[in-house]
């Protein structure tokens, strides 16, 4: 049999110290180790949170004025469309001035091509005029045969008989004031505008200092006057071309100064309708025709109860005669 050998018990507790100063060493080496791991970790995360909090300064530093910078850019660009607008709102103010000068120059060539156009064109007329050439003869030759004939047919049945030769009389008289009244009307306004008219014109709109625009305006505006006044205001205008005993006679009044209102009317047309009364020439068959329609023959007596109508050579409107 094997003998088991036994340990000296010296030796033993020799092994069991030396074992355990091991472990307490190693414990020990641990521990600084742990102790020096905890310690460089501190480190480090300092050392890195420092570096952290530097590098963040330095990029704050070079973040904020690039901010900053692109700020003041943007609100550069926000500006600039305000800024292009605004010039171009006054440049467009000042094109709609240019273009308001020059429509103001057109509209003054303008109305002088359509005066010298009204003037030398019979058949141009506005029609929303009732001045118009047409329409003021359209009411003469209502006047000088229906409300003629209303006159006439009154005086009949009235203490006031009228003859061809009374009524030639009455409208002579009231064409007459007619042809004194509008010169003295136009000397007072070419008074207002200082325009010196010469004596020596056969016109009272042929002063050479009259525009042909200034001249239709005046004229267009006497033509509304005379137009749009009442019956009253002509009434007082005839009154001294008929004897007192007359002016009581309504027809009579209401015909004469409707007489008088479309005379004027003639008057002032561009250019002028002029009544001519017979005088010692000899006026030709053509010109005339008879009240009662007979037949126009050589030799008859001229007793005009209207006067033929001329605008220069021109015959608008033949003179009627009575036997």
């Amino acid at each position: 049999m094997d003998q088991i050998k036994l340990t000296k018990p010296g030796r033993a507790h020799a092994d069991t110290s030396h074992l355990k100063n091991q472990q307490q060493r190693r414990s020990a080496s641990e521990e600084i180790c742990r102790s020096n791991m905890i310690a460089l970790d501190k480190s480090m995360a300092d050392r890195l949170e420092a570096l952290e909090g530097r590098f963040r300064s330095n990029m704050n530093a070079l973040v904020k004025p690039m901010a900053d910078r692109q700020e003041v850019l943007e609100g550069r660009f926000r500006e600039l469309p305000r800024m292009v607008s605004a010039e171009e709102f006054h440049q467009k103010e000042e094109e709609c001035e240019k273009l308001k000068e020059q429509k103001g120059v057109l509209e003054q060539k303008l109305d002088l091509v359509l005066a010298n156009a009204m003037g030398t064109h019979k058949f141009s007329e506005n029609l929303n005029d009732p001045c118009r050439l047409s329409a003021v003869l359209e009411m003469y030759d209502k006047l000088r045969t229906h409300e003629w004939e209303k006159v006439k047919c009154a005086a009949c049945v009235s203490t006031f008989p009228m003859t061809y030769e009374d009524g030639s009389t009455i409208i002579k008289a009231v064409f007459s004031k007619c042809e004194e009244e509008l010169p003295q009307r136009t000397d007072q306004i070419f008074e207002l505008l200082e325009i010196p008219v010469s004596k020596k014109t056969t016109s009272f709109f042929d002063s050479q200092q009259l525009t042909p625009g200034l001249t239709g305006e005046i004229k267009n505006h006497l033509k509304n006057l005379y137009f749009n006044y009442g019956e009253d205001c002509y009434r007082d205008k005839i009154r001294p071309a008929l004897s007192p005993d007359l002016q009581t006679f309504q027809p009579l009044v209401k015909f004469t100064a409707e007489c008088y209102k479309i005379y004027c009317l003639l008057l002032l047309q561009n250019p002028p309708i002029k009544a001519e009364w017979p005088t010692e020439e000899r006026i030709p068959i053509s010109c005339m025709q008879h009240v009662d329609n007979k037949n126009m023959e050589d030799g008859m007596p001229l007793n005009f109860l209207w006067p033929k109508l001329v605008c220069g050579e021109e015959l608008i409107r033949k003179g009627v005669i009575y036997d």
